[in-house]
């Protein structure tokens, strides 16, 4: 869906790209490298990665959408559970109220062409784009980091992505193990080559 959402949904919110890792030099090779027409982010937080693959979109004349799929609800490993960390979530009447900011930050950027959302959970987008017939040329991974959530959104949107795609995704560190076993997993069953950088890893779907 464009951002087709009233002006009330950002009401109160000023910009605010707070995010975690979206300089990496991953966006610009990935984009630089393989031009994706089609890119799908699990895990948009306040939209910081999907305005920089936009940005690079626009910077290399790439004709391409960047599908952002979220709850916009927080995470339960660095956010609910964090006292500190949970008053990001600008939790009103119970609910968290994420998604209005995300909208300010992508309007802000001008890419409401560009970059689409899908506000549901990975598996249930990954049934719903399946259905459609929905294919990537990139798929970038940051949604939760517990090893299941992070196996099943590989294994739910490997079969998304085309051949010779790229799937890449972030939090490939000591700190977040589950992420780290789950990837090395998957190549490993798979027999792929795995890249990346100092936190984020990739692998190109054989063509």
């Amino acid at each position: 869906a464009r951002l087709e959402v009233e002006v009330g949904a950002e009401r109160g919110f000023e910009p605010d790209l707070q995010g975690w890792g979206d300089q990496d030099p991953i966006f610009d090779y990935v984009l630089r490298h393989f031009h994706p027409l089609v890119i799908i982010e699990l895990g948009s937080w306040k939209g910081a990665s999907a305005i920089r693959m936009a940005d690079l979109m626009r910077e290399f004349s790439i004709p391409g959408i960047v599908l952002c799929v979220d709850t916009w609800l927080g995470s339960n490993e660095s956010l609910w559970r964090v006292a500190e960390n949970r008053k990001m979530l600008r939790v009103r009447n119970g609910f968290p109220d994420m998604f209005g900011q995300f909208v300010r930050n992508v309007r802000h950027s001008g890419h409401q062409e560009r970059i689409r959302h899908l506000p549901m959970t990975s598996g249930c987008a990954a049934g719903l784009l399946a259905a459609y017939g929905i294919v990537a040329d990139a798929v970038y991974i940051d949604a939760g980091h517990d090893e299941a959530e992070v196996a099943a959104d590989i294994a739910g949107f490997w079969p998304l992505l085309k051949p010779g795609g790229i799937m890449f995704g972030d939090d490939y560190t000591t700190g977040w193990p589950g992420t780290v076993r789950a990837v090395n997993r998957f190549a490993a069953d798979h027999g792929l080559k795995l890249m990346g950088t100092e936190v984020k890893w990739l692998i190109r779907r054989p063509e």
